[in-house]
């Protein structure tokens, strides 16, 4: 058998498959036809590199108050679409209270407000260091991350919630490009690691609480591998994300990752802009909404075209990817990165561990930040 990518960490069998479906749809297919490239599709967040952009940058964002809206701005929206039930029990504050929306969102906007006068970057005089070990401050970046974990989206909203977008608000596409540079520069320098935050004892609406967030993120050695092989035999290798586009375009295109993908071929959620181009928190509905069946969509709509087939690979990791992993007959490999989620995705996982032709599974070490050559992941898998 010829081989096209490097062994690395790849499962016995998905490497295999790999293998066959590059020899098998690639230039050295002597029917192949450079006018009508095959192609494969791959989610992004925790399937292409270990960890996920959107979490990064809001780590990054909120630790570094990176925000380009006033208090009241801010206040709506991180209320916006959101269910305003009691959260769910295992999000109790410290003294085992009931939390929701309407009190985290009292102390995230009191936080702010502080943050707001102080911050030499708003509309106060001094600089992120010294209001680091201030009460506000801590309060801020615990109970941001605490909401994001905690919350819901209404069911009942306009649009599927999509608060991390959200947060860029008043940014232009070319600021969020700069913001994403140095958010991505510092998460792969910082330890693979599930951190702790805790509120300090201050008197709040919500209570303290405390909340574990994992921190960081890396390339994978086999999937830029992957990618860059497709390529290299005429095979398109394209990203559908659920993560707003341009956050993900700023990782897979930056040359300093290895992956040096073109832009074009990055998709994801796009969010409209005002007459000046910033940012408005609300889907751009002349793009399919890449969340779920919205990915398949989006291969239909953005990628198929004039070829009249679907991916002969697809590559996901959750019940995001579901439907584009299994949706598609002439799909010959649906790649599933192996985790601890569960939901529709178990079927899929079923299958790849009674032997399936079509369906694989990759485990990985996430706190080494690597793949591992077995089906399945092994220490901390979240």
């Amino acid at each position: 058998m010829k081989t096209y990518i490097k062994r690395l960490n790849w499962e016995e069998s998905l490497y295999t498959s790999i293998n066959k479906l590059i020899g098998k749809y690639g230039k050295d297919n002597k029917a192949y036809n450079p006018a009508k490239k095959p192609f494969a599709v791959f989610d992004w967040d925790n399937t292409s590199i270990i960890g996920d952009v959107e979490e990064a940058l809001l780590y990054y964002m909120v630790r570094n108050v990176s925000f380009k809206m006033n208090p009241e701005e801010f206040y709506d929206l991180i209320r916006k679409n959101v269910d305003k039930k009691d959260y769910p029990k295992e999000f109790n504050n410290i003294a085992n209270q009931r939390v929701n929306i309407d009190l985290i969102s009292q102390d995230i906007k009191r936080a702010y407000e502080k943050l707001y006068e102080n911050l030499d970057t708003f509309e106060g005089e001094k600089g992120l260091e010294e209001v680091q070990g201030t009460d506000y401050y801590q309060e801020f970046v615990s109970k941001m991350l605490y909401r994001y974990r905690a919350s819901s989206f209404d069911k009942n909203a306009e649009d599927p919630y999509c608060w991390m977008s959200f947060l860029l608000k008043n940014y232009k596409t070319e600021e969020v490009y700069n913001l994403c540079e140095k958010a991505y520069a510092s998460m792969t320098k910082e330890k693979i690691r599930v951190e702790e935050f805790i509120s300090p004892e201050i008197k709040s609406a919500a209570g303290r609480i405390s909340i574990k967030y994992f921190v960081g993120i890396r390339s994978l050695d086999e999937m830029v591998d992957l990618y860059q092989s497709l390529e290299e035999n005429g095979i398109d290798c394209y990203i559908v994300s659920a993560s707003f586009i341009d956050i993900v375009r700023a990782f897979a295109t930056d040359p300093s990752n290895n992956y040096k993908m073109k832009g074009e071929k990055v998709l994801g959620l796009r969010l409209m802009k005002d007459d000046e181009g910033k940012i408005l928190p609300k889907f751009d509905k002349d793009f399919p909404i890449s969340i779920r069946e919205g990915k398949v969509q989006t291969i239909n709509k953005l990628i198929k075209n004039d070829r009249n087939y679907g991916p002969i690979m697809v590559g996901g990791d959750s019940d995001g990817d579901f439907a584009m992993l299994k949706e598609f007959d002439q799909t010959d490999v649906s790649l599933i990165i192996h985790r601890a989620n569960s939901g529709l995705i178990d079927d899929l996982r079923q299958k790849a561990r009674n032997g399936s032709l079509r369906y694989y599974s990759q485990g990985r070490n996430l706190l080494e930040a690597s793949f591992i050559p077995s089906k399945k992941s092994e220490g901390y898998n979240e």
